[in-house]
């Protein structure tokens, strides 16, 4: 089978394959920008392989870097954009269940694919665009099924991991699990013990986003792997599941965006999840940043605020754009009422932020001739951006001004 590869990226990366082959070696296109072009989806970045070992390939090119040379991977700068390139290899036990002890690199590509985790990431494309395909791969895809490649038991105890990765590509994909891939995944996910949080999140998080995640999203309390992930011990997974099913679907099919920080909101408050302190807790437990707790914390409260009909001028603009506009799309999907009370409410604001607020704390100390602020200070530049805000008083710096006199006045 052959493919064109007309794909921008591709082109832009063929310099890389020829400088390599030049030099007497092999170079591929691998991993998941053979999988995706072939089920005609974007591409978004390009990984290659290679027999050059990673000392062959620094002799061959002027731009290189580090990134994991003692598992075969160079970084090749091209044009300014970086190109990971892995020499073919073998490996040997995991002990860590995420990186093998040792590796021993190879001249064959087959070999090379052996090590690889499921069929469908198994492919690789030459410079022609001729598809090499050991293990199935095609068929696979054209099934549309997650099989792992050799036995699922030693892919899975080499790399714990890919337990999680199977089923974020069945949320990504809408792909089913192989019967036999998902019976060794549900075997062995207490192995899931010894991946890293921090490496966990990042597949769960892809796997709450996936394009088909209102159809698959219950592959992750079947799979049996919750009970073994920490994070997940103070949530009720199949709570949290099923309503962000409910909440998603509208979104997915009216193709609309779900941000990180949007989908964990739903999730938590779906398994009941509500309360600010409770919410920092268990996302910080999950090393998520201290700007997506708070998002996801204001995402909540909002929503909470919409479903008790609680909405109001100040309220709203409390939260930031990002956080609003978001919330009337997923609105838009579910109860279209609200979504024209919250997009009303939002663009009749005076203002949006502080700073466009016609009077800051400086000029107020120079109006009441104060030489030290204080919290009078804050008191005042505060009701009047409420009032502001609710329409009670005009953003005009003059009017503002005399407010903040007769105010200052009848507090003395």
């Amino acid at each position: 089978m052959k493919i064109d590869l007309d794909n921008q990226l591709f082109q832009s990366a063929l310099p890389v394959l020829s400088t390599i082959e030049s030099h007497g070696y092999e170079a591929y296109f691998v991993g998941g920008c053979v999988r995706d072009t072939l089920l005609e989806l974007p591409i978004h970045d390009i990984d290659i392989a290679s027999s050059a070992t990673p000392d062959e390939i620094e002799a061959m090119f002027k731009h290189t870097f580090e990134v994991g040379k003692e598992h075969g991977t160079i970084v090749v700068l091209h044009n300014d954009v970086p190109y990971e390139v892995t020499t073919f290899r073998t490996e040997g036990a995991y002990s860590d269940f995420r990186r093998p002890d040792e590796v021993q690199f190879v001249r064959n590509l087959e070999e090379d694919t052996l090590r690889r985790d499921f069929t469908i990431n198994a492919l690789a494309f030459d410079h022609y665009g001729n598809l090499y395909d050991y293990h199935q791969g095609l068929p696979d895809l054209k099934a549309k099924l997650i099989r792992a490649v050799g036995t699922a038991q030693e892919r899975f105890n080499e790399d714990a991991l890919r337990m999680i990765r199977a089923i974020r590509f069945a949320s990504q994909l809408g792909f089913t699990i192989e019967a036999k891939t998902f019976t060794s995944l549900q075997e062995l996910a207490p192995l899931i013990e010894n991946v890293s949080i921090e490496r966990i999140r990042i597949e769960i998080s892809k796997f709450f986003q996936g394009e088909f995640f209102h159809l698959n999203g219950d592959l992750l309390p079947e799979s049996g792997l919750p009970p073994y992930i920490k994070a997940f011990s103070k949530i009720d997974v199949k709570a949290g599941i099923a309503g962000l099913k409910h909440h998603l679907k509208p979104l997915i099919e009216n193709e609309l965006t779900r941000e990180e920080s949007f989908v964990w909101a739903l999730f938590l408050h779906s398994a009941g999840i509500n309360e600010k302190s409770t919410i920092k807790r268990l996302l910080s437990s999950w090393t998520h940043s201290n700007q997506l707790i708070r998002d996801v914390q204001d995402t909540i409260q909002l929503l909470l605020a919409t479903d008790a009909n609680q909405l109001n001028s100040w309220l709203v603009y409390q939260f930031s754009d990002y956080i609003v506009k978001q919330m009337i799309d997923y609105l838009g999907a579910h109860q279209n009422e609200k979504r024209t009370e919250l997009l009303k409410l939002y663009e009749q604001l005076p203002i949006y932020h502080r700073k466009e607020l016609q009077l800051d704390g400086r000029r107020i100390m120079q109006v009441l001739n104060m030489e030290k602020g204080g919290p009078i200070v804050g008191k005042l530049l505060l009701e009047v951006e409420k009032l502001v805000v609710m329409g009670q008083l005009e953003n005009d710096e003059q009017l503002l001004l005399n407010y903040v006199k007769q105010a200052y006045q009848s507090t003395n």
